[in-house]
């Protein structure tokens, strides 16, 4: 065999080892890139699977009776309800205020309320305590929820199907519940080392009386109510007694 024949031999020996060196490479690439792939689509399919557990079982809560959402009212370690004298009514003020109460019940506050369509805050996207106190000049109800409350999903959940459920009560006055976070920053721990607190300004009216807010003067109320974890029960037994309309600016809603 002549060298030029040799060569060419040789040459194409080499050529065919780096083509099929190249087509295995190709193949491990493939192999690789279908098993990242595969996990990816796992992946993302579990986490997808699991927000829609999350979601179903939010929306399984809301559906039930907001006495069933929680501890019931009897295993909620709800303290007697607090009652304060109030101030602070129709003073509105641009700076922070210190609070006397935690969380407040009454007090100055900023010139606007909360958005009246929104039933739930995180620590993320609440408004200002102060802003949140005007709310509850016009009757709304605020349900505070401790740090270590926020850390528990559970509970969260809890509240957030909570929320739900009020906000599928539309415009309703009688849905007028906030439930916000109350965090390290806003001052002292929630009372009596509870975790879960409900505030209502009232004015003692539970029954809506025009004439009652035709005085020059009316008296006012802070009220606190706190719990070792939220009771939808207990909720529903403090909004019933402090309604909407019984507030400092409660006949808002009867104009």
């Amino acid at each position: 065999m002549s060298k030029s024949s040799t060569n060419r031999d040789r040459r194409a020996t080499v050529e065919q080892m780096r083509k099929q060196a190249q087509a295995a490479e190709r193949r491990r690439t493939l192999t690789v890139v279908a098993v990242c792939v595969v996990v990816a689509l796992i992946i993302v399919g579990l986490a997808g699977f699991t927000l829609y557990q999350n979601e179903q079982e939010k929306k399984d809560l809301a559906e039930q009776s907001l006495s069933d959402l929680g501890a019931s009212a009897q295993s909620a370690g709800c303290s007697a309800v607090l009652e304060e004298e109030a101030t602070g009514a129709g003073q509105h003020v641009s700076e922070p205020v210190g609070y006397e109460t935690t969380p407040p019940a009454d007090g100055p506050h900023f010139d606007i309320t909360a958005d009246p369509s929104t039933h739930f805050y995180d620590a993320g996207d609440r408004p200002p305590v102060e802003q949140l106190v005007h709310n509850l000049e016009h009757g709304w109800t605020i349900v505070w929820y401790d740090e270590s409350v926020a850390d528990d999903d559970d509970q969260m959940k809890v509240l957030e199907a909570t929320a739900a459920k009020l906000d599928a009560e539309g415009s309703d006055p009688k849905s007028n519940v906030i439930i916000a976070p109350w965090t390290s920053d806003d001052g002292d721990p929630i009372a009596d080392g509870k975790h879960i607190a409900f505030t209502h300004w009232s004015v003692h009216q539970p029954v809506y009386d025009p004439e009652f807010f035709k005085t020059e003067q009316i008296d006012s109320f802070g009220q606190s109510q706190y719990c070792d974890t939220f009771s939808g029960g207990a909720l529903e037994e403090f909004t019933t007694k402090y309604p909407y309309d019984d507030a400092p600016e409660g006949f808002d809603w009867h104009q």
